[in-house]
């Protein structure tokens, strides 16, 4: 770049403030942390600086290059959402023999037989859907969640469900992004991420993102994320106990799940879904999680990381301890190029091979350590510093670590204005463009 030569603003406006400088120190920063990642098939231009604006997005390609391992197609497939074709029998890329698919089978026979004869173990009942909607106009201002459709393609967005106002309400509600992610050119898979967002009308705010896998995950995700809000409305301790009453509706949407799936003839034995939820009202957030789904909380004027919830990995020791103590177990393969997967299997059974330690649905191993309680956390954050929350799937989380995404928003939103700062601007900044999938983003400002 010549000497002398400015940064130009996206309006062609000169800018040689100190700002630009920070911003300009704080992506090289970053830029030379990446490339001493050493990660094969990543490249990072040393020029990428000159001549342009630090606040201004970056599309990272990551593509196959000469150093690549052979391997490295099989840590990319493995490394994706554990999320199923609705017609094909495997769990992300680990496959199900035919033994383990009958054994499945069987198991959903009987719980299905269990539920007609009236067992006491499995007597759920399905809340009707007259029930949900008269929960909506009654509880709540505004309630929006993912529509289900056929024949979506990569990258589109999920349709949306409103009961009541057609939009939510403030200067600056919460934004989403539900977009169909690619496993390949020949993809038919269902959108399997949903999400749902309600404004209740005695002043708090509740947000959900599920994230399913296996065959019928999509109908688990999209089911879970209208009856968690549904049984938190629902609960005379609400909103006096909010930790019992996420409990609860956690473990109450478990059971109208399973219900749901015999009901209408679906396998839920190897389907469930991840979960993560959040409420606040003034400067107080509760958050409560299963699975790999995570909640984050930062702080704008900061750029500091508050708050984060933990994921539940089959490796964590007392996620482990509790799954072997109750007849799981927990096996580990590690690939050439030292990266380790961990799955969760019925000891002695090669089913279902799940990655997380805590989910919805999943009935398979339910009964073996693989609960739907969620971990539940109470933050306050301090309304002055401007707190923004993102939840998301895993498919942010496994490639960014927290604190770098909470810096990264902070400085867009500072950058673009909190109004400007959409999750789909966020994924061109931060995400490789191979790496966008189905992923759920909220930034909202917490209202009082």
């Amino acid at each position: 770049m010549p000497k002398g030569v400015e940064d130009l603003k996206s309006d062609g406006e000169m800018d040689s403030s100190e700002d630009e400088k920070e911003r300009k120190k704080f992506v090289s920063k970053e830029l030379s942390e990446a490339k001493n990642w050493d990660a094969k098939g990543v490249s990072v231009d040393d020029r990428m600086m000159d001549g342009r604006r630090a606040n201004r997005g970056f599309t990272v390609s990551i593509s196959k290059s000469s150093e690549q391992s052979p391997d490295f197609a099989d840590l990319r497939r493995e490394k994706r959402a554990q999320t199923l074709p609705a017609t094909v029998q495997r769990r992300g890329d680990y496959e199900l023999s035919e033994e383990a698919i009958k054994a499945l089978e069987e198991q959903q026979k009987t719980l299905l037989a269990r539920f007609r004869r009236g067992s006491v173990s499995v007597n759920y009942t399905v809340v009707p859907d007259e029930e949900l909607e008269k929960c909506w106009a009654s509880d709540a201002t505004v309630f929006v969640t993912g529509k289900m459709t056929e024949g979506q393609t990569a990258a589109d967005e999920r349709d949306h469900i409103w009961h009541g106002a057609r939009k939510l309400p403030g200067e600056l509600p919460p934004v989403v992004s539900c977009t169909k992610g690619s496993k390949g050119a020949r993809d038919t898979t269902p959108n399997q991420d949903n999400f749902s967002i309600c404004y209740y009308k005695n002043g708090y705010h509740m947000v959900c993102v599920m994230d399913g896998h296996g065959p019928f995950g999509h109908l688990v995700s999209s089911r879970t994320v209208q009856t968690i809000p549904y049984y938190v409305a629902n609960n005379p301790k609400f909103p006096v106990d909010i930790p019992t009453v996420l409990t609860e509706a956690f473990e109450a949407a478990q059971k109208d799940v399973v219900a749901l799936s015999l009901a209408n003839n679906w396998d839920i034995q190897a389907s469930g879904s991840t979960a993560v939820a959040a409420i606040w009202k003034g400067n107080k957030v509760w958050t409560a999680n299963v699975g790999d789904s995570r909640c984050i909380i930062g702080y704008e004027t900061t750029k500091k990381l508050l708050f984060e919830t933990e994921d539940h990995k089959p490796n964590s020791p007392a996620e482990q301890a509790r799954i072997e103590a109750a007849g799981g177990e927990v096996r580990s393969q590690t690939y050439s190029d030292g990266w380790t997967v961990h799955r969760i299997f019925v000891k002695g059974e090669d089913f279902p091979g799940l990655c997380m330690a805590r989910t919805m649905g999943d009935e398979s191993v339910k009964a073996h350590g693989v609960v739907a309680i969620p971990e539940v956390k109470e933050t306050e954050v301090d309304l002055a510093a401007l707190p923004f929350m993102i939840l998301a799937s895993d498919g942010v989380w496994e490639f960014l670590e927290s604190d770098f995404v909470s810096k990264a928003v902070a400085k867009k939103i500072q950058s673009d204005g909190p109004d400007r700062t959409h999750p789909r601007r966020v994924q061109r900044l931060l995400l490789p463009s191979s790496c966008r999938t189905s992923r759920h983003t909220r930034i909202p400002r917490f209202p009082g």
